[in-house]
């Protein structure tokens, strides 16, 4: 097991936050098929920062869910720190990649790939992107209704395959999506929630095994290409996320070497995946749900102005933000909110709940995209990515993508409901629609 959890202290109602009484089996259960209505009637009864006693967690989950404990979780980097926090997510990403790396690792290695996501190479990989949408559009213009977020998922890995991966030959693509779909796949990803025993790899048939013989066809694969594309004569030409990391260099002149490459490009793989992929569905689920911000929005875009589209990107993620939370550990001894947190504890940024605050935000539960035309929030009022030095590194691929599939789509097509609008499941650290965010899809007269 990680080092993290076997430092995690136990359970003590002196040392932690408030906790409910319910049996840890029962608060699982309640926050995987409720997360956000579980949560806030816990902040309601017990206040901004409270303990939640959840598998896997030995201890309980520190919970803090204002504004104000967010930015101390976020920010505050000598109290509650990072990488280890990220310890459940190691076995699938690799313990070097960014998402784990801790302080000051962390920042070292931020710097280095930062310049792979500047803005002058999201502006060349926006056409890119647009191909992709237009090519898988059609298949989701049957006119049927039918769950938006694998149509999105499928988006998103051909995203990663051409500008992460950087792969133009169709057997390559083939290969990759073969071995990275199954891969990346909820039904995988669980494995890294499952308790100790069943982690085990006791053959092909059980999870630990599964999970194992796919996480290791994507690594040769990946070994594959991180040795081809060192040797190829057109690499410092090319602008994907792979070749501009080969050529990457710290203040010292060092790069990457192989392991560490494998590392950042899973690590980059399953972070832009799962999480935009599910922004993709609850935008397009939430449109469809509400005719007049999704007409307000087609207005807007047909007129040449994305004002309304970016507002409507920042809504869809305050009202049903992709990842749960942001993960780290307390360095020691501390006091959060008022309430004492334990040495080792695991600490969660709980933004959901911050964007479902009344005061914050007036009538939270509604999806109004205007709310964010106006001034900007109160600070960590709104962080649909994180905050804090540790925030996404994708952040601007992500929106490109989002907005693209948007602009593309409702350039086509107008998302109406198909069924009742969805709740949130807990799925891994994803917040996704429960029947995968139906929607159907009419299209406009005199577009194609």
């Amino acid at each position: 097991m990680n080092d993290a959890f076997t430092r995690e202290p136990s359970w003590d109602p002196r040392r932690f936050p408030p906790a409910a009484r319910a049996p840890r089996a029962v608060q699982t259960a309640r926050m995987l098929l409720d997360p956000q209505g579980y949560a806030r009637s816990l902040r309601a009864r017990l206040g901004p920062v409270f303990s939640l006693r959840t598998h896997p967690y030995r201890g309980a989950l520190v919970c803090a869910a204002d504004a104000s404990a967010n930015r101390a979780v976020l920010t505050d980097h000598e109290r509650f720190t990072g990488g280890d926090a990220a310890a459940l997510l190691a076995p699938a990403v690799g313990a070097g990649s960014l998402i784990c790396t801790p302080p000051p690792v962390h920042l070292d290695h931020r710097k280095l790939l930062l310049p792979s996501f500047h803005g002058a190479r999201i502006a060349v990989w926006a056409e890119r992107v647009r191909a992709l949408v237009g090519a898988q559009l059609p298949a989701l213009l049957s006119g049927e209704g039918a769950p938006v977020r694998p149509w999105a998922q499928r988006l998103t890995l051909d995203v990663i395959l051409r500008v992460v991966l950087g792969l133009t030959d169709p057997s390559r693509t083939a290969a990759f999506r073969q071995a990275l779909g199954p891969f990346v796949a909820t039904g995988n990803l669980v494995y890294l929630f499952l308790p100790e025993p069943l982690r085990r790899d006791l053959g092909p048939l059980s999870p630990g095994g599964r999970f194992h013989r796919l996480r290791g066809a994507v690594l040769d694969l990946t070994r594959e290409e991180i040795a081809a594309r060192r040797a190829a004569p057109d690499r410092t030409r090319r602008d994907d996320v792979l070749s501009l990391l080969l050529d990457a260099r710290d203040e010292r002149g060092a790069g990457l070497d192989d392991a560490q490459l494998l590392d950042e490009l899973t690590g980059l793989v399953l972070a832009g995946y799962e999480t935009t992929a599910t922004t993709i569905a609850w935008t397009l689920h939430l449109l469809a749900h509400h005719p007049a911000a999704r007409d307000d929005l087609i207005a807007d875009l047909d007129a040449g102005s994305d004002r309304l589209l970016k507002a409507t990107v920042k809504e869809s993620g305050r009202l049903r933000p992709a990842v749960w939370n942001a993960m780290r550990t307390a360095a020691r001894d501390t006091m959060l909110g008022g309430r004492p947190v334990p040495r080792h504890a695991f600490v969660a940024a709980l933004f959901p709940l911050t964007h479902l605050d009344p005061e914050l935000w007036p009538r939270p539960d509604d999806f109004r995209p205007e709310r964010h035309l106006g001034a900007d929030p109160a600070p960590y009022a709104l962080t649909p990515f994180g905050g804090g030095v540790r925030r996404c590194i994708g952040v601007a691929l992500a929106q490109l993508e989002i907005e693209t599939v948007l602009r593309v789509v409702l350039a086509a097509a107008v998302p109406e409901p198909a069924g009742p609008r969805e709740p949130a499941r807990l799925v891994s650290v994803t917040l996704v629609p429960a029947r995968g965010g139906r929607i159907r899809l009419r299209a406009r007269t005199g577009r194609t």
